[in-house]
């Protein structure tokens, strides 16, 4: 099941908010962003400090640490820290 939040990023970690509850966005993590009101799907991905998302596998882009981001994720992908740690 496909649910929607918010991802913003936290203590050098990137969090998916959906209603009250907070989950961990990890490595190679499939998620959709809505960007001008359209959802595109991506590929989380990390290059040493840096998180940036893929796009068709050639076209990436960093996400701005100071940028809320809103996002769909399936369900069965969410983690929570203490699943992640």
């Amino acid at each position: 099941m496909m649910v929607e939040g918010i991802m913003v990023y936290t203590f050098d970690v990137w969090k998916i908010w959906i209603g009250q509850e907070d989950y961990v966005a990890y490595q190679g993590m499939p998620i959709e962003i809505n960007l001008h009101n359209h959802y595109l799907k991506f590929i989380i991905g990390k290059d040493y400090d840096d998180w940036f998302v893929e796009f068709k596998e050639d076209v990436t882009f960093n996400l701005r640490k100071f940028d809320v981001y809103k996002v769909r994720v399936e369900s069965i992908e969410l983690m929570t820290e203490e699943d992640a740690f």
